[in-house]
């Protein structure tokens, strides 16, 4: 099954790459606040912007002196944010992490994960764990809500539309996720422009 998710995922957003980053320029408001509670709980090192897409986080981070590295599985999706921000990039998937451990003092993993089906974030989470430091950060951004599956979406105006996977959560389950490794610090929900609801937890590993 992740071979057909990362497969249906590539081809989708290696088609909607340019206009994913015309209409994501800018930080979303709703993530500044966490963004700098995670900059200031993150230590001098490296980071990971986990599915960095097409590299608008990165690029936030860049212009604020940090050193930060970009993962993602869509070819078009780092073609863009190579051209954004010049930071280092690599392609590959969350389950597998191409990094030693104990690498990154934080691991920013925004709109990512919830592409995967719930069975698979321990997967990830515990890959997550592995590359972060003792006492590195994480921040995970996931949509709001219940149950996961195929969508189709006409918003990208493509042929034949587009189709994504999605994974939404309570609250209550991203705590009880993080809990194998992780420390909950902070907890914030806020609402898109598009009336979308979002979770953002910062968690600290524990050594």
């Amino acid at each position: 099954m992740l071979d057909e998710i990362n497969t249906r995922h590539q081809v989708a957003y290696d088609e909607i790459a340019e206009r994913f980053a015309e209409i994501n320029a800018e930080m979303p408001a709703g993530y500044l606040v966490p963004a700098q509670e995670f900059g200031k709980l993150a230590e001098a090192g490296p980071i990971l912007d986990l599915g960095c897409g097409a590299g608008r986080d990165m690029a936030y981070w860049a212009d604020r002196g940090r050193r930060v590295v970009g993962l993602d599985l869509s070819l078009g999706m780092l073609r863009q944010a190579a051209a954004r921000c010049g930071q280092p990039l690599a392609q590959g998937d969350m389950c597998g992490l191409p990094f030693r451990a104990g690498v990154f003092t934080g691991v920013w993993c925004s709109a990512s994960l919830l592409h995967l089906p719930k069975a698979l974030a321990p997967v990830v989470l515990a890959e997550i764990a592995r590359v972060l430091r003792p006492g590195g950060v994480l921040m995970v951004a996931l949509k709001e809500g219940g149950g996961e599956g195929w969508e189709d979406e006409s918003f990208w105006n493509t042929p034949g539309g587009v189709t994504r996977f999605f994974a939404r959560y309570a609250s209550a389950e991203v705590d009880a996720l993080l809990a194998a490794a992780f420390d909950t610090r902070v907890q914030r929900r806020y609402t898109s422009e598009i009336g979308t609801a979002w979770l953002t937890h910062l968690a600290v590993r524990r050594p």
